[in-house]
């Protein structure tokens, strides 16, 4: 996930602190996200340094992962602790907004068929996928990116923007600038080649949408572990 430079991702995420203006809190939130965002970037780069084997695995980088993810749950421990950040803000709860499920559920279907439809009509084709592939993609890009991006991030941000600025009502979703920054780091972070933004922007709109639309990370989580085995699934 690092095909581009964090420092672009972070020079996205940095215009919080201009959204923020010059209210302290809102920019003390601010720097709360470009903190998380950097520490999980430091400790996800982690095991790289390290010379041998992978800590886990042998195709995939699981332990550097589960480490920004750890780090950055832990910074939301704190704030949490300190009564300024509730769980439930960043998403970490069961619980669906009222109404919400159906229409989600429904989109999320259509979504992921039509994104397998479509990546089954390119030419490429794999020779097999491996077991640790298919056990990557159905737990940890899912788990650990939509907990920092659209649970942590996005509650940070938000907070840095704050209620006045505008919101767009999206199909029953008030999406507003933190949620758009977050997603533009995200997409980033993954590169900014024509098919990696094709391939990757409409999806992290989709974990947008279903974040901020069912109040929890649940339905985000499942289908972007389903959208990345979907990609490999229609290439065989």
């Amino acid at each position: 996930m690092l095909g581009a430079s964090p420092w672009l991702a972070l020079g996205l995420l940095g215009l919080l602190l201009a959204a923020a203006g010059r209210d302290p809190e809102r920019r003390g939130w601010a720097a709360a996200a470009l903190a998380a965002l950097a520490l999980f970037l430091g400790l996800r780069a982690l095991p790289t340094l390290v010379a041998g084997e992978r800590w886990i695995g042998d195709l995939w980088d699981w332990s550097g992962p589960l480490l920004g993810l750890a780090g950055v749950l832990l910074l939301a421990s704190v704030l949490v602790r300190r009564g300024l950040l509730d769980w439930r803000d960043a998403g970490l709860t069961l619980a669906q907004a009222r109404g919400a499920l159906p229409t989600a559920l429904g989109v999320s279907a259509a979504t992921l068929a039509l994104n397998y439809l479509m990546m089954s009509l390119s030419r490429f084709r794999l020779p097999g996928v491996p077991l640790e592939t298919w056990l990557y993609q159905a737990s940890i890009p899912g788990l650990v990116e939509e907990t920092v991006f659209r649970g942590v991030l996005l509650a940070l941000a938000d907070r840095a923007v704050g209620p006045h600025r505008a919101r767009w009502d999206v199909v029953g979703a008030r999406i507003g600038w933190g949620g758009v920054l977050v997603t533009l780091a995200f997409v980033a972070l993954h590169g900014l080649s024509p098919g990696v933004l094709l391939g990757v922007l409409p999806a992290a709109l989709l974990y947008l949408w279903l974040r901020v639309r069912t109040g929890s990370l649940l339905l985000p989580i499942v289908v972007h572990n389903l959208w990345n085995l979907s990609v490999y699934a229609a290439h065989l």
